[in-house]
């Protein structure tokens, strides 16, 4: 039973809309057939009742085959309405000003057709925008727009009753049997401003809510917006240029045919097309029409004036053609490369995008730098949180976001090899296989930048424990040697020296004791060289602040440089960080001391997070360029920070700034840090 009440339900629906679009029919043909007998201008009227009536159609297609969607009965309910109110407003005129008395009831037809046909077009206009593409509104905060538009058709079919003209400004002298006169026409005027004011906050709230779509919404939504905004801005413009033209009603009808159409694509077609494809034959093949057409006039044009004969002569479109016919396949590809380049981008020119690529990669070593000018690269051309990841998920370059449903991964390989991945959410268009060769050919370029870059960093993470363990060893070996054999070979010489004292001056063996004294005190003087040799022995003493306190206050104490020092307070450092930053630091403040000239030299020391930063700036003479790039002295700090997976960075204005970062071990990295300053 409930099947067949269905498939009833189902039968009286698809009978209705067919009985709908057959009435829409029928008042278009009735409406051109009063505008043929009372010589008015059929145009106007037939685009108008053809714009009515392909709502209509287009609508009973999409309720038809999309019932749940409200976009088609709205389309099918305004383009009735506005069918039929053309067809009693046409038949109105007839009976009031054609041929007075032909109609009966001519003013009740006047008023109900202009209401009819207001109601239409705001529907038509303000609810079907509203609810396009998928029949619901945007979000819930939209509701008072379906509020205002409820007030809004109600004052559109109450203000051509109540005005005592209806509305209808072409009528001549008629009037509203039903209109309100004074003073009760103030209720008119009260209808009217609950209409046409409310009509253009309705119309900025619907093209807001668009907005909203628009930014929310996937690629085959986007794709129905974008063509209803096209074939909208058709129609906006057109409307100023009607109403300059004067008497262009039809030209406004003529825009707007084609939005009902693209409203129906939009809502059924759910993303079979491409309209950047589109758009470039378009462009393409009309360009290239009115250039041939071009052409071809100039050719007989200037032919003819230049052998001075008849523009009607028989030969002359003959040679015309050939002209054309010759220049047809240059001019198309010129025009196809242009169009190309307009809407699709560097997407039509993989060449060279890839030799781009390449000349950057011969002309960097910063990977780094070059990663994240690839994704900024890939981002120019549409996609979208664009990022590149080694094997182990850690983001080298791009945004780092959470996955998203749409998002792309492709990876990247290298002698076999997974390297890394390049990761993206596609554009809001869609791509075309084209596009997604040039992605692949990327993606086999950036596999062997990873690779190289992930054999660099091995590279550099094992001289970076090289120098990590060389400087520890150091360490111990000196606390061994200070500690351990430093004072036993002290003690030793301290028994010597007794033993001297007990064998006497005129003993023989005096000679081989003050020998054998004279050679361990250049041994233990070696010892101590070694020891001194192997590490600053401040550092071990004082700790890294104070010895850098000591040895700047040291170069600085005669030279009438004036020191600001600044250190914060320092977790524990590795021995390789503490030799660094101390020979660093010593270096850069004696550069200022023997060569800048300067007057104050300040002198930082900060643990910034995961760096420790080191800062000598001067107010001197500065650093000539190539000095900066290759000097001694700046090239032997630059390789202890690089040795570090640190940098140095020399800054030449208004003195010399030198920078210089040390990263740190987790273990090494403050998490609260208080700041100590001492200054001399």
């Amino acid at each position: 039973m409930g099947a067949m009440t269905q498939a009833w339900r189902a039968r009286l629906t698809v009978a209705a809309i067919a009985a709908a679009v057959a009435v829409s029919a029928a008042a278009v043909a009735v409406s051109i057939g009063i505008t043929a007998d009372d010589h008015r201008s059929v145009p106007h009227v037939v685009f108008n009742a053809a714009v009515g009536f392909a709502f209509a159609l287009v609508g009973a297609v999409v309720a038809a085959t999309r019932p749940r969607n409200r976009v088609g009965w709205l389309m099918l309910a305004g383009g009735v309405l506005w069918a039929l109110g053309e067809l009693l407003v046409d038949l109105a005129r007839h009976g009031i000003v054609a041929q007075p008395g032909s109609v009966p009831v001519a003013s009740a037809f006047a008023v109900t057709g202009q209401a009819a046909r207001g109601v239409g077009w705001a529907v038509v206009t303000l609810a079907v925008p509203l609810f396009f593409p998928d029949g619901r509104l945007a979000s819930p905060k939209w509701r008072w727009l379906v509020r205002l538009l409820v007030v809004i058709v109600v004052a559109s079919a109450l203000d051509p009753v109540l005005d005592i003209r209806g509305d209808l400004t072409d009528f001549g002298a008629w009037r509203n049997p039903v209109g309100l006169t004074h003073p009760w026409d103030a209720i008119g005027g009260v209808v009217f401003l609950a209409h046409v004011p409310a009509s253009l906050v309705v119309t900025v709230g619907v093209v807001a809510q668009l907005v909203s779509r628009w930014r929310r919404g996937d690629v085959v939504e986007r794709q129905q917006l974008s063509l209803l905004a096209g074939a909208a801005l058709v129609a906006v413009v057109a409307a100023p240029v009607a109403i300059g033209v004067g008497g262009g009603g039809w030209l406004f009808g003529a825009a707007a045919l084609p939005l009902p159409f693209a409203i129906g694509f939009a809502v059924l077609a759910r993303g079979l097309y491409d309209l950047r494809t589109a758009a470039n034959r378009t462009l393409v093949w009309v360009t290239l029409s009115l250039v041939v057409a071009g052409c071809y006039a100039l050719v007989i044009a200037g032919v003819g004036s230049l052998v001075h004969v008849d523009l009607g002569a028989a030969w002359l479109p003959w040679v015309a053609a050939a002209v054309v016919a010759v220049s047809f396949a240059p001019l198309r590809d010129a025009l196809q490369r242009a169009v190309n380049r307009l809407t699709f981008g560097r997407w039509d020119e993989p060449y060279d995008v890839l030799a781009t690529l390449g000349q950057r990669l011969e002309a960097t070593a910063d990977v780094d730098r070059l990663l994240a000018d690839v994704t900024t690269e890939l981002e120019s051309l549409g996609l979208r949180a664009v990022s590149i990841s080694d094997s182990s998920g850690r983001v080298l370059a791009g945004e780092d976001e959470a996955a998203a449903g749409d998002d792309v991964t492709l990876p990247l390989s290298a002698y076999g090899s997974v390297v890394g991945s390049l990761r993206y959410r596609p554009p809001v268009t869609p791509l075309r296989s084209r596009d997604r060769q040039l992605l692949d050919d990327l993606a086999g370029h950036l596999g062997g930048v990873l690779h190289a870059a992930r054999l660099t960093a091995e590279l550099q993470g094992a001289r970076e424990r090289l120098v990590l363990a060389r400087e520890e060893e150091r360490r111990r070996l000196r606390r061994d040697l200070h500690d351990g054999l430093g004072p036993a070979m002290a003690g030793h010489l301290l028994r010597l020296d007794v033993i001297a004292g007990k064998v006497g001056a005129t003993s023989p063996a005096a000679g081989d004791v003050e020998a054998l004294r004279a050679e361990l005190r250049a041994t233990v003087l070696e010892v101590r060289r070694v020891v001194e040799g192997l590490r600053p022995p401040a550092l071990d003493e004082l700790g890294l602040a104070a010895s850098i306190a000591q040895a700047t206050e040291r170069l600085t104490a005669g030279a009438r440089v004036r020191l600001d020092l600044r250190v914060d307070e320092l977790p524990p450092l590795p021995a390789a960080v503490e030799v660094a930053a101390y020979r660093i630091v010593t270096e850069a403040v004696t550069n200022v001391v023997r060569h800048a000239a300067a007057g104050s030299c300040l002198v930082r020391v900060t643990a910034d997070g995961p760096l420790l930063r080191l800062t000598v700036a001067d107010d001197g003479r500065g650093v000539p360029v190539d000095v900066a790039r290759g000097g001694n002295g700046l090239q032997t700090m630059r390789e202890r920070a690089e040795e570090l997976r640190g940098r140095l960075q020399v800054v030449s204005t208004d003195g010399t700034t030198v920078v210089a970062e040390l990263p740190l071990p987790r273990s090494s990295r403050p998490r609260r840090r208080a700041v100590a300053v001492e200054s001399s």
